[in-house]
């Protein structure tokens, strides 16, 4: 078999995007525990941190991550319905409510984190 067979089909080939995604969501997470653990560390260790991400390549690297993991999140969230099954009594729930739920979800979170970032001292 080729190592390209998971092309000939887009629905395959979507997938297998979404799979791609997870090694930029796991980096992401390395990087906030990192980035924590220099916060840790004190003032000037943070703040030496803080300026190595000014750089271009830095800030295209979140830019590219942000994407993946925007996709990451979005197919996530359209595939619940589906991996995760919800009952109410006898019926179950309505697969555009499950989806729902979780845009809603993430929206009330990315306004709470955007509040909190800008209203935070620095």
């Amino acid at each position: 078999m080729p190592a390209t067979w998971w092309l000939a089909n887009r629905h395959l080939a979507l997938f297998m995007v979404r799979e791609l995604t997870c090694v930029f969501v796991a980096g992401y997470a390395v990087f906030l525990m990192i980035l924590l653990f220099r916060f840790g560390q004190g003032r000037e260790a943070f703040h030496q941190f803080f300026e190595g991400l000014r750089s271009p390549a830095s800030i295209l690297l979140h830019l590219i991550t942000l994407a993946f993991v925007g996709y990451h999140s979005v197919t996530s969230f359209n595939a619940a319905p589906v991996l995760m099954i919800v009952w109410r009594g006898e019926e179950k729930v309505a697969p555009n409510l499950i989806v729902g739920a979780n845009y809603a979800l993430w929206l009330i979170v990315s306004v709470l984190v955007l509040a909190a970032a800008l209203w935070l001292p620095v």
